[in-house]
């Protein structure tokens, strides 16, 4: 049961932390903690109870090895940056040069949703140009 509380209490938002709910930088927050779980196998602040989670988040700071890499730790720190308003975007994390490496910009993400609408927007156009092709 351990294992879920850490979970679920690993991702609790700084934002959420007892002060002000901050939406897309607590989202923004929870990546940043999923990065670092990815990386560093382990949560960024995680106590004993979701108390001691809370404080820790508050009055701990981010700790990385100093063998990571500078433009990883840039990210993480942007991403786990304890100011909503000084958190990195998703827009810039896409941006980031940790993400983008050696190919390049990621090209402009949407949702799955709403690619599935431009593609099907697409489709009825190259169906209606079809369309008037076959009339002439």
């Amino acid at each position: 049961m351990r294992s879920i509380y850490n979970f679920l209490h690993g991702y609790i938002s700084f934002g959420l932390a007892g002060l002000t709910y901050h939406g897309k930088a607590a989202d923004t927050w929870a990546v940043g903690v999923t990065l670092y779980c990815m990386i560093l196998g382990q949560y960024p602040f995680l106590g004993e109870t979701l108390q001691d989670t809370y404080e820790k988040i508050v009055n701990n700071s981010l700790i990385l090895p100093d063998e990571i890499n500078p433009q990883l730790k840039n990210l993480l720190e942007g991403l786990l940056c304890k100011d909503p308003n000084q958190r990195l975007t998703l827009d810039e994390v896409a941006r980031h040069a940790w993400i983008i490496g050696a190919d390049g910009p990621i090209p402009q993400y949407l949702c799955w949703c709403r690619r599935k609408s431009l593609d099907k927007v697409e489709f009825d156009e190259i169906k209606d140009d079809a369309d008037m092709t076959d009339t002439f």
